[in-house]
């Protein structure tokens, strides 16, 4: 199940969301927040997100087209694996899109100063298994069954298009039977109320420490909560 929400502050925006299939019956999902908010951004919204899905595709095409590029591979304790072999190749080729994103953004726009916060994950539906890299966005929070947050899939990386050649981590988790992956901008955590104060990362991380069913009861709550904080104040983000 898949639940999203989406309210840009002007008529564009450059944060964005995206769930395509991958090879292996696997699929892609992102979130990212690309810098500055107007058209200027939302076009660069439209880069990023075409290179990403370009580059997840053409696995063939892009092996080394990048050889001063990194990605690591970082399995936590707490997940099954811990060495390189146990990344799927097929992961491990998707996930470079983000090292070739970054490498075109940087190269070809960095006198513009323009990059993304970027979450990426490659999900196997029949499993659970996700390898993802975050690339400095906020962290995702893994919502267990039975309520509260297991984990949060903390940054891996920094953000995309910063510099040439970063090296970005890669991690793997698995999403248990009924758990929720929830991810979210600034948009959220900095919404403001009319008296200038932030909705903040600790009022969302209480609001979904409870247990939720399914992911629509999960993000119409979240929903309603800002909405409430902001009351008519302008919206920022």
């Amino acid at each position: 199940e898949l639940e999203a929400y989406f309210k840009p502050a002007r008529q564009v925006a450059g944060d964005y969301y995206d769930v395509f299939k991958l090879p292996e019956r696997k699929i892609g999902i992102v979130i990212a927040d690309v810098c500055d908010k107007g058209v200027g951004a939302a076009l660069f919204m439209a880069l990023f997100r075409s290179l990403i899905r370009i580059f997840s595709g053409q696995f063939e095409i892009n092996a080394g087209a990048c050889p001063g590029s990194a990605l690591a591979v970082d399995m936590p304790a707490s997940e099954p694996g811990g060495h390189d072999d146990d990344l799927p190749d097929s992961d491990r080729e998707a996930l470079r899109a983000v090292i070739h994103t970054n490498n075109y953004v940087a190269r070809n726009h960095g006198d513009l100063g323009m990059f993304a916060t970027l979450f990426f994950g490659v999900l196997d539906p029949a499993t659970g298994y996700m390898t993802y890299i975050n690339a400095g966005h906020d962290p995702l929070c893994l919502l267990a069954a039975e309520g509260g947050i297991r984990r949060r899939l903390e940054p891996t990386g920094p953000a995309v298009g910063l510099a040439v050649d970063a090296v970005f981590r890669s991690a793997r988790v698995q999403i248990r039977p009924g758990e929720i992956l929830l991810g979210y901008t600034d948009g959220v955590t900095e919404a403001t109320s009319p008296v200038g104060h932030m909705f903040s990362a600790g009022r969302l991380t209480d609001l979904i420490n409870g247990r939720f069913s399914t992911a629509a009861d999960l993000i119409a709550l979240i929903v309603e909560q800002v909405q409430k904080h902001t009351g008519k104040a302008e919206q920022f983000d």
